[in-house]
């Protein structure tokens, strides 16, 4: 059998070992290179003169917008392009923020293509992990 090998680890416990024919093992070296590479063509939806910003870091995505209707465009974008490359969007743990003096104001929901609303919140938490 060919590839590579692998095992789970959660706390002190060790799964049985086995083998991994595709991907990149998750905190390899090459993992966060890769995966930029892959998903580089998101990208593209960053338009400045109109004022839509992607921002690309491991695998994380934030996409930052004048007004809510451009909003929901580059989602929109961003997710036919993630369907493309067999990915998709986890709902539950994206959001949208409101930065602006009007912040505590209702916006309209931003969905996902099927339909699945994205909460809006205060304030974020981001956790970045240093190896």
């Amino acid at each position: 059998m060919s590839g590579c090998f692998a095992y789970a680890k959660w706390n002190d416990s060790y799964s049985f070992v086995f083998s991994v024919c595709s991907g990149v093992r998750q905190a390899a070296v090459l993992s966060p290179q890769l995966f930029a590479v892959y998903i580089d063509d998101i990208g593209k939806f960053c338009d400045p003169r109109n004022g839509c910003f992607v921002i690309l870091y491991v695998d994380d995505i934030i996409l930052i917008t004048t007004s809510v209707t451009p909003l929901q465009n580059l989602l929109i974008a961003c997710e036919k392009e993630l369907t493309y490359l067999d990915m998709l969007i986890n709902s539950k743990k994206s959001c949208c923020l409101h930065i602006d003096p009007r912040y505590d104001k209702y916006c309209v929901n931003i969905a996902t293509c099927d339909g699945r609303s994205l909460a809006w919140v205060k304030e974020i938490r981001y956790h970045s992990v240093a190896r």
